[in-house]
């Protein structure tokens, strides 16, 4: 028996082309990946007594299912088939789908954070509840549960992206990953005197919560739902190591439509 084999990629596209040869049949086939959520594969055999079948094949994976189809045909029979597999899972918040069938589990909620891809699963996302389900973890070790941010609101921030647990056997176990939302917001700051305000000084709001902090070059980073805002820099304990400034993005909003607002401020 000869058998050939011809794997090929293209992005996040995969194709594998392949053939066989016996005494008595050939074989050609093609299988591959579109994207991370679809799976595919054919084939067509001839035996040398006459027979001729074809085979298709594929999979679809969705955030609360997976979706098979097949079609089989030869000189003797023609069979379809469609199935439909998945996991119900229920929790203090509602009832959430699966698209596997497994023992052990973890439940991941991120608030907000709608469309962020959770790095276990491949074609897996966070939900518009803040939830997703991720099967296949290894009972009694230690699992990495990752998120991406790619593909969630750009006024959501993941202010952690990884988690380790360590599930026992048949669990569903919960993990929270926290968010903020807001208006990413970088505020270039001075001085009265045209100076930069200290490297890593802190940044209060109004009600003294810490918000952000300066960073190199006197920039200021900011997650907060407010267009505008009276902040205060704090480097020290005495009046004479802080100032106070105030923004308002309301127009750059409404103009630039970006994700990353930039503006100006001095910090008296």
């Amino acid at each position: 028996m000869l058998s050939l084999s011809f794997p090929l990629q293209f992005k996040k596209n995969t194709v594998n082309f392949n053939s066989s040869i016996s005494e008595d049949s050939r074989t050609l086939g093609m299988s591959g990946y579109i994207g991370d959520r679809f799976d595919y594969g054919s084939s067509i055999s001839y035996q040398d007594q006459g027979q001729t079948s074809l085979n298709i094949n594929g999979t679809y994976r969705t955030n609360y299912t997976t979706i098979g189809a097949s079609f089989g045909q030869s000189d003797t029979y023609q069979q379809e088939m469609i199935n439909l597999n998945g996991s119900l899972v229920a929790h203090s918040q509602g009832i959430l789908f699966g698209p596997d069938q497994v023992q052990t589990m973890v439940l991941v909620y991120a608030p907000q954070a709608t469309g962020a891809r959770v790095g276990n699963t491949p074609g897996l996302s966070i939900n518009k509840q803040g939830y997703a389900v991720i099967p296949y973890v290894i009972p009694y070790r230690l699992n990495d549960i990752s998120l991406d941010p790619q593909g969630m609101p750009s006024t959501v921030e993941l202010t952690e992206t990884s988690h380790r647990i360590a599930p026992y056997a048949g669990s569903i176990t919960k993990v929270n990953f926290s968010t903020k939302t807001g208006y990413a917001v970088f505020i270039n700051t001075q001085t009265p005197n045209g100076g930069h305000l200290p490297f890593a000084a802190q940044v209060f709001n109004q009600n003294n919560e810490i918000v952000g902090m300066v960073a190199q070059g006197s920039r200021i980073y900011l997650r907060t739902p407010l267009t505008q805002d009276h902040l205060y820099v704090k480097w020290g304990q005495s009046n004479s190591e802080e100032c106070q400034l105030d923004y308002d993005i309301q127009s750059k909003i409404l103009q630039e439509k970006q994700s990353i607002i930039m503006t100006e401020a001095v910090c008296k």
